[in-house]
């Protein structure tokens, strides 16, 4: 079944399209062509015609032109619009024409290294006798034997940042010849070096300038990016250079289709809708039927598993082999493996993350599927550009979820198609990053004491290394600083996590111990905490062990009809206001934050109902974060007249004059024990739980039924307030806005956070709404924030007002209580009374 069949049938079902809330089409274009430049080198002209290359794209014309002018270049034009070759082609000209230049090129991910190699090999064989080009990947995978050979002979070197930062410059003496004839630098995919990644490789880049320069070398430097708002603002950033920027695309392409689909209401009132994974695995298990080779883009390494497993269950047995998942933690054999066999079509399905959400050659795909919002319009565009390389007609599919975000995409498409993306944000001054790479450039080559590092002010640098003199790690001697501790800094530097170790997964089996995977430090407590039922290429594992010091996690294989979520707590420990507003009803601050964060318990979750069927502990170290957040604080007038209105529900409950005695009774009862998992902690810790939420009833005497009231051990009695949690306006407000956030700002979930608080010490035990950055030392995110605020509230208002449910649903503020209370208008006074 082709493509434009498929299609043809969705549009004539009405159960389909009832669901479908944008099916934009775009028509085939035609491409802008150039010839090839009279400057460019015999040899190379004739094997690009051999390769089928006889004209350029106008806009790759247009980076020849600026690159021979001795600029620096962005291009960020569309995916599949040949950026590779609007950067080999000066690359492979200059080494024919200057036999001792060289080349440094950088990717985010091995993947796309390898497939880099690939595409260069192919010129490489187009040349009669002898070839200029001598290309070699140096990253981790590369076997230590032949890593000598590759110093003496690549004239270019495809990497990634975190083998230059660990593996090269610490040991540049070694690649001097390289270093000498440094001609350029390309950054591939530029728009992945964002918040901490991108901030960190800001500063690698700031090293690698000053080692060059060391050899006498000064590059030019080309980028690309998808597209986002602000290109030249980025590789400025990054490189701390002028810069060119190329945006018009002249690339042709096919008919391409985008679908957002929202699936069916399944109750109305609560606002609770089909499953949006198990409508992507049906999609997906249809066109594996049909011959279809589909790639589905999840947002989290869990849901790759799930609907994997998913997917699975429900194929022919005979198609079974065609499925696969693909996601960092996987070992290097596995992922080539994927790679190939998607490219050769012999993988008709594969579920990925943004593993595969770059640039990697992967046939001639047409179809993909987007099952939730990626977070960013940016790497929707990107995905969604991953189907119709080839000029065919293809398909997109964005499938909203349940979360608030999704839900208010699907209810405002246009945001999607009539937005400019979102700006990626760095900030390579972050002072905990900047120390780290200071340690590391002090080790590469010692600092002058007049020397500039970057665009960091030069009186702020020599702090800076006086700093590091103090605490004995530099030297000063003769107007230099040099580097003396015993450890190798960049050993101790992560440029993916604020943690710089792994975590290595290891299955223990009959034969003895297997490697499974790994997963950086940072996550572990997350994903794979004591007890955790950890997911790998549809299999189950639970968590036996986890030694974060040393990086080692024992699982073992089960069968297990539920997965397991885990449960954050967070200390607001110390925080200082750098600057405050007073406005209609609150006031916001934004300032510094130090955080406790510890996950404290997870949920046991079962398989395709979604049900939660028990809880657990965890007892994990809890570890801090020194941050940036934005906070509000509500005036008590507000609150008050809130209060009156019957439109503030967050106060403590007030259970009566005779409480303390029916407490007592209640212990008595249950012979001081936790009805929830049978502890008998001190009598004085043990609380007395309502079954059916207090607020939900109108008669305190009938809340304060013994049949309504049951033992419980702290631990247990969290988990079951969650479980029935009164979504008072305080807290659906705060979901609100958690879930659009991302939409203001170019930032991953996880790089943000906001909590609620009902008596926070940020205004003296009152409530309080806070946003901050999940990131240490912060990148100006929350900062963001604050300056757009009245927007993000607008938006807030705008989605809670637009849902259909009756009084909360996962799409406004958060589902509502088991007994159905959810403070939706609640929500909106607050937020009202906000704007």
């Amino acid at each position: 079944m082709e493509v434009d069949f498929l299609l043809e049938t969705w549009k004539k079902d009405p159960e389909f399209n009832k669901c479908v809330t944008s099916w934009q089409v775009a028509q085939p274009t035609a491409g802008m062509w150039a010839n090839l430049p009279d400057a460019l080198q015999p040899d190379l002209q004739q094997v690009l015609i051999r390769l089928g290359y006889a004209q350029l794209y106008m806009h790759q014309l247009l980076a020849w032109m600026h690159l021979e002018n001795g600029d620096n270049v962005v291009l960020s034009t569309g995916t599949a619009s040949g950026k590779t070759l609007a950067y080999n082609l000066p690359v492979l000209n200059t080494l024919i024409s200057r036999p001792h230049s060289t080349a440094l090129y950088l990717f985010p991910t091995k993947a796309l290294a390898q497939d880099q190699l690939r595409n260069l090999l192919t010129f490489s064989e187009g040349f009669h006798g002898v070839t200029p080009i001598m290309p070699s990947v140096y990253d981790g995978d590369t076997p230590s034997n032949q890593r000598a050979n590759i110093r003496k002979t690549a004239n270019i070197l495809i990497t990634n940042p975190d083998m230059l930062h660990q593996g090269i410059l610490p040991h540049h003496t070694l690649w001097q010849r390289f270093f000498c004839g440094l001609r350029f630098v390309i950054l591939d995919e530029m728009h992945t070096y964002r918040g901490v990644f991108g901030s960190h490789v800001a500063n690698v880049i700031r090293r690698l300038k000053r080692v060059a320069a060391f050899y006498g070398a000064s590059p030019q430097f080309i980028l690309t990016s998808a597209t986002i708002g602000n290109p030249r603002e980025l590789a400025e950033r990054l490189i701390e250079r002028p810069v060119e920027l190329i945006a018009e695309d002249g690339s042709p392409h096919g008919k391409r289709h985008f679908i957002v689909y929202n699936p069916p209401l399944i109750d109305p009132q609560l606002g609770l809708r089909k499953s949006a994974l198990q409508i992507g695995v049906k999609l997906a298990s249809e066109m594996l039927e049909n011959g279809r080779q589909t790639l589905v883009f999840s947002r989290t390494r869990r849901t790759v598993e799930m609907i994997l497993t998913y997917m699975l269950q429900r194929a022919n047995p005979m198609l079974r082999h065609m499925i696969r998942g693909y996601r960092s933690g996987y070992l290097k054999s596995e992922r080539r493996e994927i790679e190939q066999g998607f490219k050769t079509n012999e993988i008709k399905t594969v579920v990925a993350t943004s593993a595969l959400e770059l640039g990697i050659d992967i046939g001639d795909l047409e179809s993909v599927l987007l099952i939730g919002y990626p977070g960013s319009i940016a790497n929707t565009l990107q995905r969604a550009g991953r189907a119709g390389r080839k000029q065919q007609t293809s398909l997109a599919m964005l499938i909203a979820s349940p979360d608030a975000m999704d839900q208010y995409l699907a209810a405002h498409p246009e945001y999607l198609s009539g937005s400019s993306p979102e700006n990626a944000l760095i900030d390579p001054n972050n002072l905990s990053i900047l120390l780290q790479h200071l340690r590391c450039a002090a080790f590469e080559l010692p600092f002058k004491v007049d020397e500039e590092y970057g665009l960091v002010p030069i009186s702020l640098t020599q702090s800076y290394l006086e700093l590091l003199s103090q605490t004995g790690e530099l030297n000063k001697q003769n107007e230099k600083y040099f580097w003396v501790a015993d450890q190798f800094p960049s050993g101790q530097v992560s440029l993916r996590s604020s943690t710089p170790h792994v975590v290595t997964l290891i299955e223990t089996t009959p034969d003895g111990p297997h490697t499974v995977g790994q997963i950086d430090a940072g996550s572990a407590s997350w994903l794979v905490h004591p007890e955790a039922i950890y997911l790998h290429e549809a299999e189950s594992y639970e968590v036996k062990s986890l030694d974060l010091e040393n990086g080692r996690c024992e699982l073992q294989r089960v069968e297990s009809d539920f997965y397991t979520l885990p449960t954050q707590q967070t200390t607001i420990e110390e925080f200082s206001s750098i600057k405050h507003e007073d406005l209609n009803n609150f006031s916001k601050h934004f300032g510094n934050l130090n955080l406790l964060l510890q996950v404290v318990g997870y949920r046991k979750v079962r398989w395709f109902t979604n049900e939660t069927i028990g809880h657990g502990e965890v007892n994990l170290p809890p570890h801090s974060l020194e941050t940036t957040g934005f906070w509000m604080t509500f005036n008590p007038t507000f609150i008050e007249r809130l209060r009156e209105s019957n439109q503030w529900t967050a106060d403590p409950n007030r259970y009566g004059v005779g409480w303390p005695k029916l407490r007592e009774k209640i212990l008595l009862r249950d012979n001081y024990q936790c009805r929830g998992c049978g502890a008998r902690p001190e009598r004085s810790s043990l609380h007395v739980h309502h079954i059916q939420p207090f607020r939900s009833f109108f008669d305190p005497s009938q809340a304060n039924n013994a049949s309504n009231l049951v033992t419980l051990c702290p631990t247990c009695h969290h988990q079951a307030e969650i479980a029935v949690q009164m979504r008072s306006g305080l807290a659906g407000a705060s979901y609100a806005l958690r879930n659009l956030a991302p939409l203001l700002i170019m930032c991953d979930r996880e790089d943000i956070n906001v909590m609620a608080e009902l008596r926070s010490v940020l205004d003296g035990n009152r409530p309080v709404i806070l946003v901050y950055d999940n990131i240490p030392g912060g990148l100006g995110l929350s900062e963001r924030l604050f300056e757009l605020h009245q927007s993000w509230i607008h938006k807030a208002i705008e989605m809670i007002d637009d849902c259909g449910c009756t009084d909360g649903c996962p799409a406004c503020v958060g589902p509502s209580g088991e007994e159905g209370y959810g403070g939706k208008a609640e929500a909106l006074a607050l937020l009202k009374g906000l704007f």
